[in-house]
C-alpha cells in the first residue's frame, strides 16, 4: 500500500479536476491511502470513495501572518500585472510555506501528484523527491522567447519531474529545455486514463430526453467555443436537436447568442452532468469545437461509449483520432468545415474501433505514474 497525495487548484467542475479525482478514485479502490489537498475552495464532485480531503488553510494562514499576508495582497494586485506569466515567483514563496505547515502535520506521502498549471505555479518550490507535476494543456512559457521569458522557465522548470498529458504538449517545453540546458529529473508523456468498463456501465443510466440528439460536453468557457459550435450548427440547418451539458461562465452569452438565432426548441443547455456517458452511449454523433486542448479525454470518452466523434484540430487529436477516425477532425474557429463535416456525420458517422482506448487503461497508466514518483 501507498500513501498518495493528489494536489490541483480545486475541485470544481472541470477537466482537470475529473481525471484527479478519476485517478485518485482508481489508486484507493487499489487499496491505498489516498488524500486530496485543493489549494482554494470549491468542490462540485462527490467523493464517492475512501480518502481524505483537505483545502489548504491560505486565509488562516494569511490571518496569523499578517506581514506575509500584505507581501500577498502586493503580489496578487501588482506584482503579477506587472510581470506577466510570473505567478510562481511570487506565490511560490507563500504557498511553500503554507504547504510546508500542512505537510509537517500529516504522515510522509509515498507520491504526490501535483496536477494542472495553476498549482505548479503556485507549489513549484516545495523540494520534495516523490513530487511529480502534470501539465493538462500547453504551457506558455515553452511558446515564448526572449531573456525575461527564458528565466521563468528555467525558475519553473529546473529539476522538476514533469509529466504531460500528451506529446503535443511535451515536444515545446522539451525542444526549450535542452535549448537552455536546463535540468530535468524527468519529462514524459503519460496519457490521461479512460476506465472503459467503467464508463459503459454508467452509460446504461436513463437520460432525461427523448429522439435522436447530437451531443457537446465541457466546462462553458471562451476556450471551448461553443459559439463556434452554435454557428456551425446553425449553418448546418440539421433535424437533430444539440445537446450541450456543461456550466460557466459562458452561459449567458450562449443563451443570448440561441436566442437571436431563433434555435430555442433545438440547442439544449442541459447544465452540468457528472455522468455524461449515459448521453454519450445514446447521441448520434459527439463534437467537440474547443480552440484548444491539452489531451482532450472527453474524445476517449465518447469513443469509449461508441459515439463517432468530430473535432477541432486543438491540440493532440491527431494522437487520439487516429486511422479512419481522422476523416472527423476539422480547423479550428472554422464554422463553416464544422457544420459541413455535421452535415456529412448526419448521414455517414464513423464509428470508432472495440479497441480504440484500450492503451489507456487506470491500470497501464497509474504504474507509469508511480513509477515517475518513486524513482
Amino acid at each position: 500500500m501507498e500513501r498518495i497525495l493528489f494536489i490541483t487548484h480545486n475541485f470544481k467542475g472541470g477537466g482537470i479536476q475529473k481525471i484527479t479525482l478519476d485517478t485518485a478514485r482508481y489508486y484507493a479502490q487499489q487499496g491505498n491511502d489516498v488524500t486530496l489537498l485543493a489549494l482554494e475552495e470549491g468542490l462540485d464532485f462527490q467523493l464517492d470513495f475512501p480518502c481524505a480531503y483537505h483545502v489548504l488553510p491560505v486565509k488562516e494562514f494569511l490571518y496569523k501572518h499578517p506581514f506575509i499576508g500584505l507581501y500577498f495582497l502586493f503580489y496578487k494586485i501588482i506584482l503579477r500585472k506587472i510581470f506577466p506569466q510570473s505567478e510562481h515567483l511570487w506565490a511560490g514563496t507563500v504557498y511553500r510555506k503554507i504547504f510546508i505547515e500542512y505537510y509537517k502535520n500529516q504522515q510522509p506521502f509515498d507520491a504526490i501528484f501535483i496536477n494542472g498549471a495553476r498549482s505548479m505555479n503556485r507549489l513549484h518550490s516545495i523540494n520534495l523527491s516523490q513530487a511529480v507535476y502534470s501539465l493538462h494543456l500547453p504551457h506558455v512559457l515553452a511558446k515564448k522567447d526572449n531573456i525575461y521569458y527564458n528565466f521563468l522557465f528555467k525558475k519553473l522548470f529546473s529539476n522538476k519531474k514533469v509529466f504531460t498529458v500528451s506529446d503535443f504538449i511535451k515536444d515545446p517545453i522539451l525542444k526549450k529545455s535542452v535549448q537552455l540546458s536546463i535540468p530535468l529529473k524527468c519529462l514524459e508523456t503519460i496519457y490521461n486514463p479512460c476506465d472503459k468498463k467503467d464508463l459503459l456501465e454508467k452509460s446504461k443510466d436513463e437520460i432525461n430526453f427523448d429522439g435522436q440528439f447530437i451531443l457537446a460536453v465541457g466546462r462553458l468557457s471562451r476556450q471551448k467555443r461553443f459559439d463556434v459550435l452554435i454557428d456551425a450548427y446553425h449553418l448546418a440547418d440539421i433535424h437533430l436537436p444539440l445537446v450541450i451539458l456543461g456550466e460557466g461562465n459562458q452561459r449567458k452569452a450562449l443563451e443570448k447568442k440561441i436566442d437571436q438565432l431563433n434555435l430555442n426548441k433545438k440547442i439544449l443547455l442541459k447544465g452540468f452532468d457528472n455522468n455524461p456517458f449515459k448521453w454519450m452511449n445514446r447521441c448520434e454523433f459527439f463534437v467537440l469545437s474547443s480552440d484548444l486542448e491539452g489531451f482532450a479525454l472527453v474524445i476517449n470518452e465518447a469513443l469509449a461509449c461508441g459515439a463517432p466523434v468530430i473535432s477541432t484540430d486543438c491540440g493532440p487529436v491527431t494522437e487520439i483520432l487516429t486511422g479512419e477516425l481522422q476523416q472527423g477532425i476539422v480547423p479550428k474557429q472554422d464554422p463553416i468545415a464544422l457544420a459541413n463535416k455535421i452535415k456529412q456525420f448526419v448521414h455517414t458517422p464513423i464509428y470508432p474501433s472495440e479497441d480504440v482506448i484500450d492503451k489507456l487503461s487506470f491500470s497501464h497508466i497509474t504504474k507509469l505514474q508511480l513509477k515517475l514518483a518513486l524513482q
